[in-house]
């Protein structure tokens, strides 16, 4: 009989352990609880070369201003993945350096933590073997960088961060468009805004690229030469009429990329109030046809 017993106990127990194990994968399942995925539905060679255009990393110290960011690697899949980040320049030639992609989560790093650290402007481009999503923070502070609470300022408006994040640019184009170009600069208005258009070359021969900008019922142009393995900054303050909305067309005889970053001031201070970078959006020239107006 306590053979029986013991029996029954053990059955019982068996199936009680059983019964939990099902019941935390029915609970798993339901919450959606997965580890890994594989992003098989991209093209040959999607997201496996990327482009990020607008960083920076400075430090004033008189001013104590700084800029500074991240570049984030999402891995979604079951192995650590090797990225070979490209820096690319104004003046220079490009560095190059290795970081790795944890499986199954976002890998962030810090600019001062790369093994190159650039100085100045520069963009990124982002080699992998395996599809990842790569993505950028950049952010400006009057701290020097110190963002502990009773940290430093020389600001008379108190300490200030802003902050901008932007997913890569996953290919390259001869033409690249945004429709929300605008330069504010109007004594009557109490923000002040600046523009600048990034135009990044990674290939091996010069390109000539315009910019236009579109006003109905006109348009302006401007040629750059933009170097091989080189970024390109231009200054929109410079090209646009001011306090005027307009379209942005670029063209190159070079596959490049090209972004947009607009900057708020409060009108006449130095301070930032708010900035955001913006990839612009990408169509062949086979995809576009002009057009005569009457």
């Amino acid at each position: 009989m306590r053979e029986r017993r013991h029996a029954g106990r053990g059955a019982a127990r068996a199936c009680g352990l059983a019964f939990a194990a099902l019941a935390l994968a029915a609970l798993l399942s339901a919450s959606g609880c997965e580890r890994y995925e594989s992003l098989v539905v991209l093209p040959a060679g999607g997201m496996r070369t990327q482009y990020l255009l607008d960083y920076e990393h400075t430090l004033d110290p008189e001013r104590l201003v700084a800029t500074h960011g991240y570049l984030l690697l999402f891995n979604p899949g079951p192995e650590a993945v090797r990225a070979d980040v490209t820096v690319y320049y104004e003046d220079r030639e490009p560095e190059t350096f290795a970081l790795k992609a944890g499986p199954g989560t976002t890998t962030a790093s810090a600019i001062a933590e790369w093994p190159v650290v650039p100085q100045g402007r520069f963009a990124l481009g982002v080699v992998t073997s395996e599809p990842v999503v790569a993505q950028a923070t950049i952010a400006w502070d009057n701290t020097g960088g110190n963002l502990e609470t009773g940290a430093a300022t020389k600001s008379p408006g108190g300490v200030r961060e802003a902050a901008s994040s932007y997913l890569a640019i996953p290919q390259l184009a001869d033409r690249w468009y945004l429709a929300d170009g605008i330069v504010m600069d109007d004594e009557r208005y109490w923000v002040r805004e600046t523009e600048t258009t990034l135009v990044l070359n990674p290939g091996d021969r010069d390109a000539d690229v315009k910019l236009s900008t579109f006003y109905r019922p006109l348009a302006r142009h401007q040629h750059v030469q933009v170097p091989a393995r080189r970024l390109a900054a231009i200054r929109m303050d410079d090209l646009a009429f001011a306090n005027h909305h307009y379209g942005l067309r670029i063209t190159s005889d070079r596959p490049v990329a090209a972004q947009s970053r607009r900057v708020v001031y409060w009108h006449g201070a130095p301070d930032v109030m708010t900035f955001w970078s913006t990839p612009l959006a990408a169509l062949p020239s086979a995809g576009t046809r002009p057009l005569s107006v009457r």
